[in-house]
């Protein structure tokens, strides 16, 4: 049984090329690949932020692969990301994947239960209203919420997060804590590891995990559950800069600009083809 534990941290180009290294044959392997985009692709920040340049000239490229499946993930609302990104040939995936809209036009959406929607709808809003201040901030994922509190004064810190700690357990989510952060999921069978797999069944039928080289790249604890669900399936790596990070990941990225060596990684099998 998979557990989390520290993963080889990759530190230069070099090292990517390495964990790629026999993993895709051009010719013949389809390719899925599964892409967080806040905190991952781009920096997380309170509003949708830009790729640095690289990332983005990577994206395009790999994205008018026809033997490249490509799905852009984002807790934010579909049309949110969608028209931020505004890429063909990618697959949109927003709210952890309960929401999904294919490059053929195709969608689908889950519906949550009504008394979830308005727990959370609660949660956000009593957030919001009693710890947003001094540089902290609420991430309302729809499914999820994540207070973030990076920014604040270690004067003010310790008192905010035990009152947001507190409103999270009260409206009866789950409290994940993390280094600058607090998550507060809610507790029903959904993630983005159950988002990933039913993309991969519905474009690829139930015997996806054989016919696929899958990698994934993401960067926080929701993160973790679609990275549980492909470990010993794919490639996975986790964007962190914490040096005692437990993942279920094979590979530790530090930044989100090392990201983009990755697709770069990735970029150069189908370069080297051309040249031969």
């Amino acid at each position: 049984m998979a557990e989390q534990k520290k993963a080889p941290l990759l530190r230069k180009e070099e090292d990517y090329v390495k964990a790629l290294e026999g993993f895709i044959t051009p010719d013949t392997d389809q390719v899925a690949l599964l892409l967080d985009y806040d905190g991952t692709l781009a920096p997380l920040t309170e509003e949708l932020s830009v790729m640095p340049k690289d990332t983005e000239i990577n994206i395009k490229k790999l994205a008018a692969n026809d033997k490249i499946f490509m799905v852009v993930f984002s807790g934010r609302e579909l049309s949110e990301i969608k028209n931020h990104l505004k890429f063909p040939n990618v697959t949109y995936a927003g709210n952890h994947g309960l929401e999904v809209e294919y490059p053929s036009g195709k969608k689908f959406k889950i519906e949550m239960p009504e008394e979830l929607l308005e727990k959370h709808n609660k949660l956000v809003s009593e957030l919001k209203e009693k710890v947003v201040c001094s540089g902290a901030w609420v991430e309302d994922k729809k499914i999820s919420v994540t207070y973030h509190y990076k920014g604040v004064t270690d004067k003010l810190k310790a008192k905010l997060i035990a009152e947001a700690k507190g409103l999270i357990q009260a409206h009866g989510f789950q409290l994940i804590e993390t280094p600058y952060a607090l998550e507060g999921k809610p507790r029903v069978n959904w993630d983005k590891g159950e988002g990933a797999k039913m993309i991969l069944e519905k474009q690829f039928d139930a015997d996806w995990a054989k016919n696929l080289k899958i990698i994934y790249v993401g960067d926080d604890t929701t993160d973790e559950d679609a990275i549980k669900v492909l470990h010993g399936i794919g490639k996975t790596f986790r964007v962190s800069e914490l040096p005692t990070l437990k993942t279920y990941a094979n590979y530790q990225i530090k930044t989100v600009e090392e990201v983009g060596w990755l697709l770069k990684a990735v970029q150069a099998y189908y370069e080297k083809k051309k040249k031969v």
